[in-house]
Parts: C-alpha cells; sequence; structure tokens
C-alpha cells in the first residue's frame, strides 16, 4: 500500500499514522535510490521534536571551546575505562555512551528505531497561535557512503577532538599535531577538516549493536585565509546545523498517533528494553507493562480496628480516669488476692497517664501485658484471660 495523498504533504514530506504507512514510506524511499542506481546507504534519525535542530550536543552552549579540556579530563578521570580503546573514535562513542557532549551525531541503519525515538513523549511547545501542544516527531532520511571507525577521514576527524586551538593557530599546527601527509596540498586538507562523514563503529557496547548504531562527525573549522601562504591561515573550532547533510526527505510523526505507533512497534520487540540493555531500562520497561495490566483502581487502604478498641478516639481533654476505690472494686470483683492488688493498680495507674489511653490499641494491648506479667504467678492457666477481662472492664468504665 503506498502512502496516500492526504499523507504526502509535499514532495520531501510524508505523515503517517500507522506503522504499515511509515514501512511503506521507507520502502519506496530505498526503491527510489535504488532505480537511480545509486549505492549509497540509508541511515536514519528520529527525533521526538521535529522542530530540533539536527545538532551534536558539543555544538550546544559553547562547548566547542572547550571540547580538548573536557575529552582530556573524563579520560584522565577513569583512564582504565579507555586503555582497550583501539582509536580516538571509539573514545568519543564511549564518552557519548556514558553522556558526555560531544560531537558525534547518533543515527541509525535501523527505520524502526529511528521511529521509535520519533515517538517519544517530550515538553510541550507554543504552537503558531500560541497555544501550549506536544510536538510532532520527525524521522530523517541520510544517504553516504560509510567510513569504517579506523578510516583515514574518521581519525583525523577524531583527533581534532583532542587538540586546542588557542592563540593564533594556523592550518600548519593543525597538520603538525595530527600527524598529516607532507605531501597533502593545502585545499584539500581544508576540505577534510571542513568534511562530515558517516561512520560506522566498531559495535564495541551492546547499546550500539541493538539500535543498529551509527554516527555523524563534523569537522566544522573554520578557515581565516591567508592569500600569501595557505598554510598559515589561522583556524578555529565553530558550530553548525547539520541539517544540511540529511536528505531532503523526511517523515512527519504526528502526536496524537505517537503512542499507537509504540505499541505497533512493541510488538515487533522495538522498545526500551530491547534497545537499552542497561538494568534501569529494563526496569523502567516493566513498569510501563506493568501499567498496561492494571484493570481496576486500587481501593485506598483502610486500618483495621480491632473490636476490643474505642470505636471513636476520645479527646484528651475528655479522656476518663478510673480512681482508686473503682480499680480496686473491679479486682474484688475477678477476686484478685489483696498481696496482687498493688501491683495492678500501679499498672493501671501508670496506663492512665497516656493521652487517649482508653482508645489506642496499642496501649490497650500493653495494659494486658503488664497485667498478665502480675497474675501469671496468681493463675498461670487463667493469666491472659484474666488480664483481658479487667482491661475491658476499665475500658469500659471509662467511657
Amino acid at each position: 500500500m503506498e502512502a496516500s495523498d492526504e499523507n504526502i504533504l509535499n514532495d520531501n514530506s510524508i505523515s503517517i499514522s500507522s506503522l504499515s504507512e511509515y514501512t511503506n514510506a521507507i520502502t519506496s524511499i530505498r526503491n527510489s535510490i535504488i532505480e537511480d542506481g545509486k549505492s549509497e546507504t540509508l541511515f536514519f534519525r528520529g527525533q521526538s521534536n521535529k522542530s530540533w535542530d539536527i545538532r551534536p550536543s558539543i555544538f550546544r552552549d559553547a562547548l566547542i571551546s572547550v571540547e580538548h579540556k573536557i575529552i582530556q579530563t573524563a579520560t584522565a578521570r577513569v583512564p582504565q575505562e579507555f586503555r582497550e580503546c583501539s582509536s580516538a573514535f571509539e573514545e568519543l562513542t564511549k564518552l557519548q555512551h556514558y553522556g558526555l557532549p560531544t560531537r558525534l551525531l547518533d543515527i541509525t541503519m535501523n527505520p524502526l528505531v529511528a521511529l521509535y525515538f520519533a515517538c517519544l513523549p517530550t515538553s510541550k511547545v507554543k504552537d503558531e497561535e500560541g497555544n501550549d501542544v506536544y510536538p510532532d516527531g520527525i524521522v530523517y532520511i541520510c544517504t553516504g557512503y560509510e567510513e569504517h571507525e579506523k578510516s583515514y577521514k574518521a581519525k583525523i576527524l577524531s583527533e581534532i577532538t583532542k587538540i586546542g586551538f588557542e592563540g593564533d593557530f594556523t592550518l600548519k599546527d593543525l597538520g603538525a599535531r595530527l600527524g598529516i601527509n607532507k605531501d597533502i596540498d593545502p585545499e584539500s586538507f581544508i576540505k577534510l577538516i571542513q568534511e562530515t562523514i558517516f561512520v560506522m563503529p566498531s559495535y564495541s557496547n551492546s547499546r550500539l549493536i541493538r539500535q543498529s548504531g551509527a554516527f555523524l562527525i563534523s569537522g566544522t573549522i573554520n578557515v581565516t585565509v591567508n592569500e600569501h601562504d595557505l598554510w598559515n591561515s589561522k583556524v578555529s573550532k565553530s558550530v553548525k546545523n547539520l541539517n544540511q547533510e540529511v536528505d531532503k526527505k523526511h517523515i512527519i510523526i504526528p502526536q496524537d498517533s505517537k503512542e499507537k505507533l509504540l505499541d505497533e512497534l512493541d510488538f515487533f520487540n522495538i522498545n526500551e528494553s530491547t534497545l537499552f540493555p542497561e538494568l534501569e531500562h529494563q526496569m523502567s520497561h516493566i513498569k510501563k507493562v506493568g501499567a498496561k495490566w492494571v484493570t481496576t483502581e486500587s481501593p485506598s487502604f483502610v486500618k483495621y480496628e480491632s473490636e476490643k478498641t474505642v470505636s471513636h478516639p476520645i479527646a484528651e481533654s475528655e479522656t476518663k480516669k478510673i480512681g482508686e476505690e473503682d480499680i480496686m472494686k473491679i479486682f474484688a470483683e475477678f477476686h484478685i488476692p489483696k498481696s496482687y492488688k498493688p501491683a495492678l493498680l500501679k499498672v493501671v495507674l501508670d496506663i492512665q497517664q497516656y493521652p487517649d489511653w482508653n482508645s489506642k490499641e496499642n496501649t490497650y494491648n500493653k495494659l494486658i501485658k503488664d497485667l498478665k506479667h502480675i497474675l501469671k504467678d496468681f493463675d498461670k492457666n487463667r493469666s491472659r484471660t484474666l488480664a483481658m477481662q479487667i482491661a475491658d472492664k476499665i475500658i469500659s468504665i471509662s467511657k
């Protein structure tokens, strides 16, 4: 099924609302590339807000000026983590994996993975009328010839990240720091350090494998030309939006279709759990799945109240204390010997010092426990029963 006319916003933009529409659109784009006789690789990038720039994290907040210091500090802090890295590019992928800003831009060779990221929830934005709305997502399509992470171009663009361009740093200085071939002409060198390339990593971590990950890396080196000697031209690091590095064709993911599409992707095992192997993501996915199992609302907690406690607590100011004479009458009622009465009386008088002593279950239990401890010498077999009977009688009088 081809994308319907209403899905085609213009020659370069298609809006989809189902997984079948999405795969049809991707297949159509792929077929057109094949028909043109091109051998370029298809890459994809999904963003949950279609208005966001395509910009690596180091290109934000003026961080590019301290790029080399960030990398040097990170690798020096935990050197054991980077000893086994076989290239500067692999170091960058590891730094990116752990959240450090780099000039790498994540892309994928799996269009379903890109769709997943395009469907993720994000913060509200202002629409043209000033209303707060959730934004549509977007999947960008990129075509290009891939480089391996150990290729010459990838090596040069990766090594640039470790170099600080202080003072009157020239093209010649940069070439010397990079150890480039002395036979290269300056114009070819400038072209190289300003290039943006697609790089296939060595899949050194399981997240890259699961996401079919790849990267865009861009040189973005400005050159202030010295007309008399190109090699003595000053160079500086700069930032740019990489929108121009992706094809004009893209796919819009309407906000109201995102949740449905995530459900469809989950059916094909594309979800947080399969794309992110780390434990916290596994638990997060289980939490989301658990929410789908809920069919009824859970009742609010209601504490069990024993029948032996007062149903309606009495305010402290209204708590009735029993006098010694009444307490002694209760002891006589249960035929308690005279020798036990002083100790039992003290227990009852002490318990009455607690606020709301006659309406608290824990106080009731303490009263029984203390009475039983004294009565067990009088009648071991009936000590608990006697204690409960006396306690109940005392509380009934206090109401």
